[in-house]
């Protein structure tokens, strides 16, 4: 097996493991260790991003959530969003 053969299989790999129930776990604990910085007004205790960096980041995780919900609901005909 080439080098880029074991390099794309462990990539596979880790992008399935990621999303068993531990990989969302960490998303969801990593989201809100960064709300709880937010809210303590100390997120530059857990990242060096600009502010409106993270924003756009958060922003785009929320339009990708959305739109997998819409996708996973209307492949079952269910409506999620009113």
């Amino acid at each position: 097996m080439s080098t880029q053969a074991m390099l794309e299989l462990t990539v596979r790999h880790q992008m399935v493991f990621d999303f068993r129930e531990e990989g969302f776990g960490d998303l969801c604990l990593k989201l809100d260790l960064l709300h709880d910085a937010a809210s303590m007004g100390r997120v530059e205790m857990i990242t060096d991003l600009p502010l409106e960096a993270l924003r756009g980041w958060l922003r785009e995780i929320i339009f990708i959530a959305r739109e997998t919900l819409i996708e996973l609901e209307s492949t079952r005909g269910d409506a999620i969003w009113n």
